[in-house]
C-alpha cells in the first residue's frame, strides 16, 4: 500500500511540475500548434486470424439510433430502418465528444466463439479532450473495476520491447429479482501518439503531451485502442487469447513506418 501511495504521490508531483511548466510556457510563448499527425490508421482489419471482424454502424437520426453489424455498409450508406446517416460512433458519443473526433469499431468472433471481442480506436481531433482515462467512462457506465493490471504483449516484429497494455477486470452487477445476471468483462487499452509513441499509462501520455507543447510547440493527435470481451471470475485464461489477438492487431493499425519511442522519453 505504501508503495502504491508513493507512486501516486510521484505521479501527482510530476503532473504539478508539468502544469507549472505549461503555464509559464503559455505565458511566454503563447499556445501550441495543432498537428494532424497520428500514429494509427483509422481502419480496423477484417481479419485477425482466427478472428473475423464485422463493422459496427449507428444511425444518427434522433428517434432511431439503431445499431447494425454489417460489412457491406460504408460511409454514405443510409440507415435501413429510417434512411438516416450512419456512423461508427453512437448518438451519445456524438453529443458528448468534440465534432472532429474519429471512431472506428469492429466486432471480432471465431467459429468456435472462444473469445468474442469488441474493438475500437478513438482518435482525438483539434480538441484533445476526446481522449481521457477509460476508467472514468467505465465506472460512469455502471461497471465496478475489481482489478487493474498491466501486461506485456510479445511482438514478433519487435521482440526486444513488448507492448504494454492496461487491463481492467470489471463486473456489472445484475438484478436477481428482475432475472438480470451480473456481467463479468475485461477492458484492455493502450494509447498511441505520433512519432511512434505508445503507452498503457494515462500519466505517461499526459507527460508526452505536455513536453510536446512546451518544448516543441506542437500538439499531436493521440488515439486509444480498446479491446473488450467476456471473462470468468477467477480464471485468467482469457489473457493468453487477448495477448494473441493484440500481438497481431498491433502492427495492422500502426501508421506505416511507425516504431515505438524509447521508454526514456517519459518518466
Amino acid at each position: 500500500m505504501r508503495g502504491e501511495a508513493r507512486k501516486t504521490a510521484a505521479a501527482a508531483a510530476a503532473m504539478l511540475a508539468m502544469a507549472a511548466l505549461c503555464a509559464v510556457a503559455c505565458a511566454l510563448f503563447g499556445g501550441s500548434d495543432t498537428a494532424d499527425e497520428a500514429g494509427v490508421v483509422m481502419a480496423l482489419p477484417e481479419t485477425v486470424p482466427p478472428w473475423r471482424g464485422t463493422t459496427f454502424w449507428f444511425c444518427q437520426a434522433e428517434g432511431c439510433g439503431r445499431a447494425f453489424l454489417d460489412n457491406s455498409f460504408d460511409f454514405g450508406t443510409p440507415c435501413p430502418a429510417c434512411g438516416g446517416e450512419l456512423r461508427q460512433m453512437n448518438l451519445p458519443e456524438r453529443r458528448l465528444l468534440p465534432a472532429d473526433t474519429e471512431i472506428v469499431r469492429r466486432y471480432y468472433d471465431t467459429p468456435q466463439r472462444f473469445l468474442p471481442l469488441n474493438v475500437s480506436i478513438v482518435l482525438s481531433g483539434a480538441d484533445r479532450s476526446s481522449i481521457h482515462r477509460p476508467e472514468v467512462c467505465q465506472t460512469a457506465a455502471g461497471h465496478e473495476i475489481v482489478r487493474r493490471r498491466r501486461i506485456g504483449v510479445p511482438l514478433s516484429w519487435r521482440p526486444e520491447r513488448p507492448l504494454e497494455v492496461t487491463v481492467l477486470e470489471m463486473t456489472r452487477h445484475g438484478n436477481a429479482e428482475a432475472g438480470v445476471p451480473p456481467q463479468h468483462t475485461f477492458y484492455a487499452y493502450w494509447f498511441v501518439g505520433a512519432n511512434g509513441r505508445e503507452t498503457a499509462s494515462h500519466w505517461k501520455r499526459f507527460w508526452w503531451m505536455g513536453t510536446d507543447r512546451v518544448f516543441r510547440g506542437v500538439s499531436h493527435r493521440w488515439a486509444y485502442v480498446a479491446v473488450v470481451g467476456p471473462r470468468t471470475p477467477g480464471d485468467d485464461n482469457y489473457l493468453g487469447l487477448l495477448s494473441a489477438f493484440v500481438s497481431q492487431l498491433h502492427r495492422k493499425i500502426l501508421r506505416p513506418g511507425t516504431e515505438a519511442a524509447p521508454a526514456a522519453d517519459a518518466p
